[in-house]
């Protein structure tokens, strides 16, 4: 899933695959929690090939448990990003 530089800097909610008890580097995001929920599963599905009815209530339970909030300040535009560096 590819995703323009606006809708980057919108992420502001993540899990990690790993948290979730599966051995994958993956971190989902999303802007909101319901949106990482849905990316979480949807990841699940298409690369552990777990649907979302194979999930167990303990899948389902860590990744509400385990969703961050992102903390850093992220850049307004690109050119402000390039102007840290």
């Amino acid at each position: 899933m590819s995703q323009d530089y606006e809708e980057c800097l919108q992420q502001l909610f993540c899990v990690r695959c790993e948290d979730v008890g599966l051995d994958c580097n993956c971190i989902n995001y999303g802007i909101s929690e319901e949106r990482v929920i849905y990316n979480t599963i949807l990841h699940m599905l298409e690369y552990h090939a777990i649907k979302p009815e194979e999930m167990t209530a303990c899948m389902k339970l860590k990744i509400l448990e385990y969703i961050r909030t992102l903390h850093s300040p992220l850049p307004s535009s690109p050119s402000s990003y390039n102007s840290h560096f």
